[in-house]
């Protein structure tokens, strides 16, 4: 079952008056029962003392001097005015504050009601001895006080719960303005727009919502551009090699070992672009772990010297006991590239000198060499990740850059292009690690 938000709305506003309601009553009611009992049992009271005192002869009297204390006792002219009578069983003689020759209806002790003067009177006889002592009030006056408990307890409730009401009404409408906007501009979209949301709402959870989503649409733009990125690597690696086979090919005595060659390329080509898939994929920092980067080179070292021993360069290394967060078989890559780089854009008996040093706490991955160095536009161009083709003779270095910049964002690095400082002929590719915490 499923429930729109405006419905779960209504239901908590008639919940909230339903709740209102039913408490009033409550309180209504109960506080009405108390205060009668209260009343009734001080009528009691009243009377059970002034019967004692009368009957103890505390109180001896002829019956008009009786009756006038009783007048000035229970003034009869105000409005709350009790009405008093004391019955003498045995001269039949009676003394009251209002002037009234009622019988007496039963000598007995308990609750009484009677009529008189228009007016119905509730209240409680006691009997002690021969004398039988009446108070009794008027019952309209409990409707005054009910009306008391209406002025002093409902009316303030109901005051409190429609404030109630609309705090919750300002609030859902605070709460459901800024998702009915988020909601809109959603459903105005097309496929194709991953722009940022633009809602702005004084409530957090929404914001958190608006932020998270903001994020997650990022994330696919992201993955789009890779996609497009990796798309156009693919055109852009593969064209010259296939137009060599077209055109060898098409003429009447095609080179089998230019055929051999350029269809190594591809492969060589296509093993990079699968290589740069993968690394596209994510969930790299999953397997990161600890590399100490003197244990790696000792593994890593003699193969790349092995390399540059056979192009006829040379390799110097610098390696400190530097350690960093993250995958050898990326690392590798890394480097296998850089070099691979210098392999084919330097001439024999080219230096190379690798180093890996912490500058304040922050590994630096360098690789430089004496050849013959890069235009500062060309530069330029690689520091602001522009990764192109610069020497059509040779295959994949923009590919080969790409992949090296990819795996220096996913260790969260920095790759940095430069001359060698000094003004030394050559190049230098730096690859600036996080701080070490």
């Amino acid at each position: 079952m499923k429930l729109r938000l405006s419905q779960l709305v209504l239901l908590l506003a008639v919940t909230t008056v339903a709740t209102a309601v039913a408490g009033l009553v409550a309180t209504y009611r109960t506080a009405d029962h108390e205060l009668r009992h209260v009343l009734d049992e001080d009528l009691e009271s009243q009377t059970r003392m002034l019967a004692k005192l009368l009957a103890a002869g505390r109180i001896d009297m002829p019956r008009a001097e009786l009756a006038l204390l009783l007048t000035r006792a229970f003034k009869p002219d105000e409005d709350d005015a009790l009405w008093a009578s004391v019955y003498d069983l045995s001269t039949n003689q009676l003394a009251s504050n209002l002037p009234h020759n009622l019988k007496l209806k039963s000598p007995d002790s308990g609750n009484v009601s009677l009529r008189w003067g228009g007016h119905d009177w509730r209240g409680y006889q006691r009997r002690e001895a021969e004398l039988v002592v009446q108070l009794l009030r008027r019952a309209d006056l409990y409707a005054d006080v009910q009306g008391d408990i209406v002025e002093d307890i409902v009316v303030p409730v109901v005051a409190g719960s429609a404030i109630n009401l609309l705090l919750l009404g300002a609030f859902l409408g605070l709460l459901l303005w800024p998702l009915s906007r988020l909601v809109r501009q959603l459903e105005s979209r097309n496929a194709d727009s991953l722009e940022p949301l633009t809602v702005r709402t004084p409530i957090a959870e929404i914001g958190v919502l608006r932020d998270a989503l903001n994020r997650l649409m990022e994330g696919i733009d992201s993955v789009l551009r890779r996609e497009r990125q990796f798309s156009n690597d693919v055109a852009h690696e593969l064209r010259t090699p296939l137009t060599t086979l077209k055109l060898e090919l098409a003429g009447p005595d095609p080179d089998l070992a230019m055929l051999g060659t350029e269809v190594n390329r591809i492969a060589r080509v296509v093993e990079q672009l699968l290589t740069l898939a993968r690394i596209e994929e994510g969930h790299w920092r999953a397997s990161f772990a600890q590399i100490r980067f003197a244990d790696f080179w000792a593994a890593e070292g003699p193969h790349i010297a092995s390399q540059l021993a056979a192009a006829r360069m040379e390799l110097e290394a610098d390696i400190q006991p530097v350690a960093i967060a993250g995958d050898a078989v990326l690392i590798q890559v890394l480097i296998q590239n850089l070099v691979r780089n210098v392999m084919q854009h330097c001439a024999q008996h080219t230096r190379i000198h690798i180093s890996m040093t912490s500058e304040s706490g922050q590994p630096v991955l360098a690789i430089s060499d004496n050849g013959p160095g890069m235009a500062p536009d060309q530069l330029e161009r690689l520091n602001a990740g522009s990764f192109t083709r610069m020497d059509s003779k040779h295959e994949g270095l923009g590919l080969g850059l790409a992949i090296c910049h990819r795996i220096a964002q996913v260790h969260g690095a920095r790759l940095v292009f430069a001359a060698n400082p000094g003004g030394a002929p050559g190049l230098r590719v730096e690859v600036r690690f996080p701080l070490i915490i």
